[in-house]
């Protein structure tokens, strides 16, 4: 069972390459606890979070000390990041404050 708390958001491609980008994806977060990224509202997940095992921390924006350029029209206070193993993130910006963003995270990870 899917329970689609919110519908999209912005991540940044984060990985081995020195050139990273922001792309708008589709994010859904289950209730088991996962976070999913997808192209769009129809495309299967292109990368799956488990909150519980694989999320080591959600970070707010005005935490993170390296916050790449953002888009423009995005502030510090709608990023945030989600710390995964072996030193990877996944760097996130809500069209709007993403206090709402942190806090449902923060509490599915807390009880998945």
């Amino acid at each position: 069972m899917v329970s689609r708390i919110f519908t999209s958001g912005v991540d940044l491609s984060s990985g081995w390459y020195v050139l990273l980008f922001w792309k708008k994806r589709f994010i859904l977060i289950t209730a088991e606890g996962s976070l999913l990224v997808c192209h769009d509202a129809s495309s299967p997940p292109s990368q799956l979070v488990l909150l519980q095992n694989s999320c080591e921390a959600i970070v707010e924006g005005k935490e993170i000390l390296d916050l790449p350029k953002l888009p423009s029209g995005g502030g510090r206070d709608c990023c945030f990041a989600l710390i995964l193993p072996q030193n990877k993130y996944l760097l996130l910006l809500a069209e709007t404050s993403a206090d709402q963003w942190v806090n449902v995270l923060k509490k599915v990870k807390k009880v998945s």
